[in-house]
Parts: C-alpha cells; sequence; structure tokens
C-alpha cells in the first residue's frame, strides 16, 4: 500500500483557551499489520513509522482484530487510558478527565481493546510526549469502528491540552435533544413571523 497516499496532516482547530488543540479532520486506519502511525501533535499520519516523525499511536490489525501500539520513546509516555497498567483500554464517556493521575497502559494484546471492537464510535484518552515543549500531553480521540473486529476504523478526530494540565471529555447533546432545539427554533420563529404580520396588517 502506498504510504504516500495516505500520509497526510489533519486540520488543526484551537478552542478559545489556546490551550486545548483539536484535530477534526477524518483518518481512515488500514485494515492491515502497519495500519496508521499518528503525530497528535502535528497532525501527521502514514502507513509506517518512518514515514511519521515523532508519532505517538499506532491502531493496526494483529492478523485477527484491532490492537494499539505506541511509540515507547521516551519511556513511559505514550499510552491510552485503561482499568490497569496492562489494560483493557477504557472506552471514556462524557466528563471523563484525563490527567497525570489517570491510569495508563501501553499493552498491544486484541483482548485489549475489546471495548473499541464493537459498531460505533469509542473515546480513547491518552498521553503522549509534545516534542515542542518536552512535556507530557493529555487528551481523548475518537474512534469509530463498523465492524466487530475494530474495522473498517476511523479515527475522527482528538483534542489535547497542550500545557500539561488536565482535559475533560465534553458533553455532547443528545440528537434528540438537538433536534428538539431545532424545532424549538423553528417554531420561535414562526411565531414571530406571524406577529409582524399581523402588526403591518392592523398598521394599514
Amino acid at each position: 500500500m502506498c504510504a504516500a497516499a495516505l500520509a497526510g496532516t489533519a486540520g488543526m482547530v484551537s478552542d478559545a483557551n489556546a490551550t486545548v488543540v483539536t484535530f477534526s479532520t477524518p483518518i481512515s486506519v488500514p485494515n492491515n499489520f502497519d495500519g496508521i502511525y499518528l503525530n497528535f501533535l502535528t497532525g501527521a499520519s502514514g502507513t509506517s513509522g518512518g514515514s511519521v516523525a515523532g508519532w505517538d499511536f499506532n491502531p493496526y490489525n494483529s492478523g485477527v482484530s484491532l490492537s494499539f501500539f505506541w511509540n515507547g520513546t521516551p519511556a513511559n509516555s505514550n499510552s491510552g487510558v485503561g482499568s490497569t497498567t496492562t489494560g483493557p483500554y477504557s472506552d471514556l464517556a462524557a466528563g471523563a478527565t484525563i490527567s497525570a493521575a489517570s491510569t495508563f497502559a501501553a499493552v498491544t494484546a486484541t483482548a485489549a481493546t475489546a471495548a473499541f471492537q464493537t459498531v460505533g464510535t469509542h473515546t480513547l484518552g491518552f498521553r503522549f510526549f509534545n516534542e515542542g515543549t518536552g512535556a507530557i500531553n493529555y487528551g481523548y480521540a475518537t474512534l469509530t469502528a463498523g465492524g466487530t473486529t475494530g474495522f473498517p476504523l476511523t479515527i475522527t478526530g482528538w483534542s489535547f491540552e497542550n500545557s500539561g494540565a488536565a482535559i475533560t471529555i465534553p458533553a455532547i447533546p443528545e440528537p434528540a435533544t438537538t433536534a428538539m432545539f431545532a424545532v424549538g427554533a423553528l417554531a420561535l420563529g414562526a411565531v414571530n413571523l406571524r406577529r409582524i404580520r399581523r402588526s403591518r396588517k392592523l398598521a394599514a
């Protein structure tokens, strides 16, 4: 598979705090032993470690199902949030905080990614070495799986706190709630429009 075809840099969008950095360009993970190598700081990705300077995270198919591989340099830096230091990795919910107090694992066993091998969107907390500041940063990534092996797999985006402080996964409104707000706004707009028309008729 051509690494150049898959390598790229995701778009970066910073929030108003200027300390939380968010990448929102989806990255497809090849369903093979190479998978994708990703640098959380720069957004660079490719199908080999040599093609991505300072890569941090490598999701791949071990031959059975999804596995996670982490850059071991420097030691005890790049890893994902897990229930224990040997896994399994945790699929985090909104409101969860990732920090130095979290438990991190760097295991490659497919059993450790069981929570990410179901159809749907999952959230992986992580820490990584920020080569720009020399500090450990904390963040979370969203991974969307389309099958029971974890593949097809897309990294839909990730965020991290670039000062080394903790980061909390924000709540996302439920689709039904969002739809309710939209319907409410439309209804309010319609009421206001009727009032305007009525006022114009009375004034005529």
